[in-house]
């Protein structure tokens, strides 16, 4: 396969580009820095600096540009911003044969906004969620101090841990921020990877032990809880989930609260293959037809992230 890989400067990137070169693809990365800034550019077949993402149509013209200078046929964008302005623009990749490698329009819909995906289960006795409503509806029952954070947030930003009701007020942009009960527990991800076309379904779940300010796990306990696993395939059946994503849970006195859904691979997406299991392969062959690996038994460990300089050669 000829694929293209975007935003290789994020965590994701090395485990993703590594996997898919282990299995023989042709890998094309982008990303807005320059070549010579980013490691993960020494493991792509070709690099090319992409424009910024919010600059939309430039950047469209740009992915569909590089596909067809290379003949990619595959995109796996990196981030939530390429995959919302991507889905956007859906209609202009298919008509030239470029398979979207993500969720669905509908899919993301619901996974993009954080109170869509609360009032989607909001009365399903089966997935316990943290009690929300939008800022500028914020009810008066609401207890403070509160979570406060945009609707369609990544990556932590502009998140307000212990708001005050002062705090919450003084929010400019009311109408992309939703307010949420503040439950305090453990934090809970499980990276989900499930056929569409088949049904089978992998979930690997972790414990974050340690996570970096935007969410980030770096030290995690995988872990094989029946209930939280049985909890995450039965999200991704109702959200028709094809291919990869990330679910966070609140845990608190053995229940596991949903409180987001990444459309994508995970920062820790290494983890789950440490864990047994080949998210990003098995991600890909659920948008060519192969066949995908079911259940791995997981085993607890501790399991960490390292980080190591490198020279980058510029001559």
């Amino acid at each position: 396969m000829r694929i293209l890989i975007t935003a290789i400067g994020s965590m994701s990137a090395e485990c993703a580009i590594s996997r898919l070169k282990d299995r023989g693809n042709f890998v094309a990365g982008c990303d807005i820095y320059p070549k010579d800034w980013h490691y993960e550019t020494t493991l792509c077949d070709a690099f090319f600096q992409a424009p910024f993402a919010t600059e939309e149509d430039k950047y469209v013209s740009f992915l569909l540009d590089v596909c067809g200078r290379l003949n990619l046929g595959y995109i796996i964008p990196l981030t939530d911003l390429e995959i919302d302005i991507i889905d956007r623009h859906r209609h202009r990749f298919e008509k030239e044969g470029i398979i979207l490698c993500m969720q669905s329009s509908e899919t993301l819909k619901i996974v993009r906004n954080k109170y869509a995906l609360f009032k989607y289960f909001e009365t399903d006795t089966f997935v316990p969620s943290i009690r929300t409503c939008l800022l500028s509806q914020l009810e008066e029952t609401m207890i403070f101090p509160c979570v406060a954070k945009p609707y369609n947030g990544r990556s932590s930003e502009g998140l307000i841990r212990n708001a005050t009701k002062e705090q919450v007020l003084a929010i400019r942009d009311k109408a992309k921020y939703i307010v949420q009960e503040q439950l305090n527990g453990d934090v809970f991800t499980v990276d989900v990877c499930r056929c569409k076309k088949s049904g089978i379904v992998c979930a690997v779940p972790r414990q974050e032990l340690l996570r970096t300010q935007n969410g980030a796990g770096l030290t995690v306990r995988t872990i094989a809880d029946k209930s939280l696993m049985d909890l995450s395939l039965y999200i991704g059946d109702r959200l028709n989930i094809n291919g990869c994503v990330n679910m966070e849970f609140i845990g608190k006195n053995d229940i596991y609260y949903l409180i987001d859904i990444n459309p994508r691979f995970s920062a820790g997406i290494a983890f789950s293959i440490l864990a047994g299991y080949d998210m990003v392969n098995n991600h890909l062959n659920c948008f060519i037809g192969k066949d995908v690996d079911g259940q791995v038994d997981i085993s607890e460990n501790i399991m960490i992230k390292k980080y190591q300089e490198v020279v980058m050669n510029l001559l």
